[in-house]
């Protein structure tokens, strides 16, 4: 079970409601599977929802597109929005529902590193969510962290393409150099992620397992002030029309089912 942690510098409200969260990233397909469990019944934990966000295969966060991996500064031509975005990308974002055992899969990519940071994933756990609305200010947040991955895996998949552009262009900090992963992985608590291969090669995709204790109780991680990023708010990015009807439709085709509140 993973320890909490922080924000980071990309987190945003308002995901898109699915399960595929790849749109067009290329990348090895990671199916992460996550189970919920109450941490005071020790019991799964049906009807939470989960955020995920993480970035692309060369370090890059949707809503963020503009900011350089390698520098953390806006590139040239670019410039960051008020809220500190640079667009409206929604890519290798979601947020899906458990189910009555308290599980749900993502279907996203392995992802790489930006500077400073080891590879890893973010994640958000809400558990009293009623409505329709599934934003960060409708109801609170009983889990914030990071999911992370073993280093031989890293190594392995970053010799593939298309990663591989991206390591040649920015040295990794590894899990042992990044504080986050030590502190989310101390006391006895591990935020990494169980991952097989589903074929014979890296190229046929991952499936990935991790458990999270979540309190139901717990007092709300915060989502204002000086904690949560530079600006002191998370943004909230509008998807393009149609963007959450294409999303259901996506994840029907592919045998997912979630039902709408």
């Amino acid at each position: 079970m993973p320890m909490g942690t922080v924000w980071g510098p990309y987190g945003i409200d308002g995901e898109l409601h699915r399960h595929d969260v790849r749109e067009d990233q290329k990348g090895i397909d990671l199916y992460l599977d996550i189970g919920i469990i109450d941490v005071e019944t020790c019991e799964p934990l049906p009807d939470a929802w989960l955020t995920i966000w993480a970035c692309n295969a060369t370090g890059t966060y949707a809503g963020f597109t503009g900011i350089d991996p390698d520098t953390a500064s806006p590139m040239d031509g670019w410039s960051t929005r008020e809220d500190g975005t640079t667009n409206n990308e929604t890519f290798l974002r979601g947020i899906a529902r458990t189910d009555s055992a308290g599980m749900t899969e993502f279907l996203t990519i392995f992802p790489v590193y930006y500077i400073s940071r080891t590879t890893h994933i973010h994640v958000t756990v809400q558990t009293k969510l009623t409505g329709k609305d599934s934003g960060y200010s409708v109801a609170g947040i009983q889990h914030l962290g990071q999911l992370f991955f073993e280093e031989d895996l890293i190594n392995s998949v970053y010799q593939e393409a298309p990663y591989r552009a991206h390591h040649s262009t920015l040295n990794r900090t590894i899990n042992a150099e990044d504080s986050l992963y030590s502190s989310a992985n101390g006391s006895g608590y591990s935020a990494v992620v169980s991952v097989s291969q589903l074929g014979e090669s890296l190229s046929d995709g991952l499936v990935g397992y991790i458990t999270i204790g979540v309190n139901t109780s717990a007092t709300p991680a915060e989502t204002t002030g000086g904690s949560v990023n530079v600006v002191g708010a998370l943004p909230t990015v509008t998807p393009s029309p149609g963007a959450q009807a294409a999303a259901y439709a996506l994840d029907a085709s592919e045998g997912y089912y979630e039902k709408k509140r």
